[in-house]
């Protein structure tokens, strides 16, 4: 390598007589909380885009379908599924899934619901980006259990 190129890379690799003004990005700031980074109304959206972007075929078929968005999972939710943190619950299908429901057997009073859990799902993702992501894996997810497909068949098909 010739003299002068080394020279100047030194040069670029010198401390700067100023010091560059730093500001942290939003993201990463802690005092910030991702809370405040997507509020419950802009979750809400998600979970609606979400099923939205749906296919036709399966939106139809989800007309007695309640989607509800909760806090997070309940201690009955959690007794019932054998866990202990909240955090590992992001979301629940209850119902009779229809590839299981008989002709004859009367129509239920309550619909099937799908219950998307807020909290878990905000707090496991580092950016909105993740979260909007997740939402639509979990959405998915609990769909699929509608159409009667176990968890084994999910992670098959990647959700």
């Amino acid at each position: 390598m010739p003299r002068q190129r080394l020279f100047r890379r030194r040069r670029f690799l010198r401390p700067r007589p100023e010091p560059r003004a730093t500001t942290p990005c939003s993201h990463l700031n802690p005092t910030r909380s991702l809370r405040q980074t997507t509020s419950l109304e802009e979750f809400a959206r998600l979970v609606v885009r979400a099923l939205d972007t749906l296919p036709a075929e399966i939106a139809e078929k989800l007309d007695n379908v309640a989607v509800t968005i909760e806090d997070q999972p309940s201690v009955e939710v959690l007794k019932e599924k054998g866990l202990t943190n909240p955090n590992d619950l992001f979301g629940l299908y209850r119902g009779i899934p229809r590839p299981w429901r008989s002709v004859f057997a009367p129509l239920t009073d309550f619909p099937d619901k799908i219950e998307i859990y807020y909290q878990p799902i905000v707090r496991a993702c580092h950016h909105p980006r993740d979260i909007r992501d997740l939402v639509r894996r979990v959405v998915i997810h609990e769909v699929g259990h509608h159409f009667g497909m176990s968890h084994e068949q999910m992670r098959r098909v990647g959700y």
